[in-house]
């Protein structure tokens, strides 16, 4: 086995890491306040800036993992996550931004037909729209049969779609929303399918982005669906595939925000060390004392494991593609993303406390930059499922499997 980047990676990664340094680090305020931009209907909505979304889709890492068949890079999910990372450790907001653009396009990857992908994941890997993932709703977290959101179908062959999404990335913004619903089939039971729709649409709505503690310029919204007409055509899969497609993409979803809390912890230790570097104590660098030492080589311990589960998952990820009926290679990329997003979410909130911790009442200052760590990692053991279930649903699938690796 060899700790070593391939060329194209490596070369995916300085692009990344100079684009945080020289983009992304001079505009933290602004990134963190976002911009008003006009959508298709007239309204005005907080969005990520428009120009730092641009220069992202301009260096291929919205569409990074995805074919060039349809305007991607056609690369995978190390680099995937190399990128998301690099981005997460200056501005853990623009990380998490492009994860979440990504997430969505990992459901029409995996999912869509043909002409459902030229329509909706081509424009989107070119930057011209952008798409949602929305499955959480007020009633439910990750349990499928607490849905209310309801697909019903009408004489003439459509759909109606009526219910409420909540704490929706992306509602915002022009371009397709991929969410779920329930439907009855002829024999009155509920099944569960996804459907593709346009944002902004006849019966969609949204609500004001909701104060969040971190990740300010990345909003989230929930998101009203009354009466939207859905066509045979917008039905993603096939009927009832919903739970399933759900699973599967999450189970890539899992590794994008395992990137940016790796990214999260590598830039709160940066910060930290770079303080404790230049710090003086009697005209020496606090990194004289064992205390100072013992703090920094915890802290790169916690962010390096947490990076090597994530880089392993990737890596995972590219080696064992699923389809549609492939639940048990599903499962097996579920398990190891669960495992990694588990750990990289309390070690993103470990050391960001421990970074501020190292800086003392310095840390806790918006000049010096670790509070922005500590803020944006708050979230991170509760976002696309909380820290002890990914635990649980990593060891399920040890225990049912009876194997460790």
């Amino acid at each position: 086995m060899e700790f070593k980047l391939n060329e194209d990676q490596q070369m995916i990664h300085d692009l990344a890491a100079d684009f945080a340094q020289t983009v992304l680090l001079p505009r933290l305020d602004e990134i963190e306040k976002g911009e008003l931009v006009e959508v298709s209907n007239g309204e005005k909505h907080v969005q990520l800036l428009h120009d730092i979304h641009e220069q992202m889709v301009e260096c291929g890492f919205v569409g990074i993992s995805f074919p060039e068949e349809y305007d991607g890079l056609g690369m995978g999910h190390v680099e995937q996550a190399i990128v998301i990372k690099e981005i997460s450790r200056i501005s853990p907001t623009a990380g998490k931004a492009l994860d979440v653009y990504i997430l969505g396009l990992e459901a029409l990857d995996l999912y869509a037909s043909h002409e459902q992908k030229l329509k909706y994941l081509a424009p989107c890997c070119r930057g011209e729209k952008t798409v949602s993932f929305a499955f959480t709703e007020p009633e439910t977290g990750s349990d499928p049969k607490m849905l209310k959101t309801r697909l019903t179908k009408q004489a003439d062959g459509t759909y109606l779609l009526n219910g409420v999404k909540r704490f929706i990335s992306n509602a915002g913004y022009d371009g397709p929303c991929v969410l779920f619903a329930l439907e009855a089939t002829e024999e009155g039971k509920d099944i569960v399918t996804g459907v593709i729709i346009d944002k902004f649409c006849k019966g969609y709505s949204i609500s004001s982005p909701w104060e969040k503690v971190g990740y300010k310029g990345s909003e989230v919204w929930d998101i009203f669906l009354d009466d939207v007409v859905v066509t045979e055509d917008q039905i993603l899969g096939n009927h009832g595939d919903g739970f399933t497609q759900l699973l599967g993409t999450t189970a890539y979803g899992k590794l994008g925000f395992t990137a940016v809390f790796v990214g999260t912890a590598l830039g709160a230790a940066d910060l930290a060390l770079a303080y404790c570097q230049e710090k003086l104590h009697r005209g020496k660098s606090i990194t004289k004392f064992p205390t100072t030492q013992l703090r920094l080589s915890t802290m790169l311990t916690y962010a390096h494991t947490a990076e090597l589960l994530c880089l392993e998952a990737a890596d995972y990820c590219d080696h064992n593609h699923f389809a549609n009926d492939d639940i048990a290679t599903m499962r097996a990329v579920q398990a190891r993303t669960a495992q990694a997003k588990g750990y990289a979410a309390e070690t993103a909130t470990k050391v960001a406390t421990m970074a501020v911790n190292a800086m003392g009442a310095y840390g806790v200052c918006d000049e010096y930059r670790a509070e922005r760590f500590v803020r944006d990692a708050a979230i991170a053991p509760n976002i696309e499922g909380s820290g002890d279930i990914q635990y649980l649903i990593h060891g399920m699938y040890v225990a049912a499997n009876g194997n460790t690796n």
